[in-house]
């Protein structure tokens, strides 16, 4: 059985857990505001776009956006250019529950780090547009820069090295349940993100102070 008393480091996805969006953006609020089906934003920039390949380095960012581009056309038709649009000038808020949880976990001396599945060059990006966030995580991987992504083992035993902390003294949220379950499979305390209030007691149910 883990020791509960053991945790010393906590890490959290991006996307879904510190945003309050699954990539940061509201993907209902455009569709309905633009009279498309459920989803189509998801199958568009993520399924049907080499995002697969962007996240970890195998692609140029002008070759996913044309890829982008062309799904975006097939799924929406006349209405492309618009969703392009709203895609790229939507606002990508914080959740700032987590945000605050975070600063009152590195108050208590616990270290705390990002895991994300994302486009590469994630430092380059939080340095310039979330520049006040760099200084609450010890450790921030990205998949685009390790070119590993999640669920594979690697990226989250390359967390923990970082960290200076052992998988089984680390806790992990992500709100891609099936990312949880591969950060337990390392030996991590892997938590499915559902919210704020959940994630803490989850983090409580294992001896963390929050």
């Amino acid at each position: 059985m883990r020791r509960a008393s053991w945790i010393q480091a906590v890490f959290f996805d991006f996307g879904g857990v510190l945003q309050q969006h699954m990539d940061g953006i509201d993907h209902k609020a455009i569709e309905s505001r633009l009279g498309l089906e459920e989803r189509t934003l998801m199958r568009a920039l993520y399924r049907d776009s080499r995002y697969l390949d962007f996240q970890v380095g195998k692609c140029t960012y002008d070759e996913w956006l044309a890829s982008v581009q062309e799904a975006v056309q097939q799924h929406c038709g006349d209405k492309a250019q618009a969703v392009m649009r709203a895609w790229q000038e939507a606002e990508r808020p914080l959740n700032e529950d987590m945000i605050s949880l975070v600063k009152h976990l590195r108050a208590g001396g616990y270290r705390t780090g990002i895991i994300s599945n994302t486009i590469p060059g994630m430092e380059e990006r939080l340095r310039a547009e979330l520049p006040h966030l760099v200084p609450l995580f010890d450790v921030r991987v990205g998949s685009g820069d390790l070119g590993i992504a999640k669920p594979d083992p690697e990226i989250y035993l390359h967390a923990a090295r970082l960290a200076g902390i052992a998988p089984q003294r680390c806790a992990f949220t992500d709100d891609v349940h099936k990312y949880a379950l591969a950060a337990r499979d390392v030996g991590m305390h892997g938590f499915h993100f559902t919210g704020y209030e959940q994630f803490a007691q989850d983090l409580r149910s294992v001896g963390v102070r929050c």
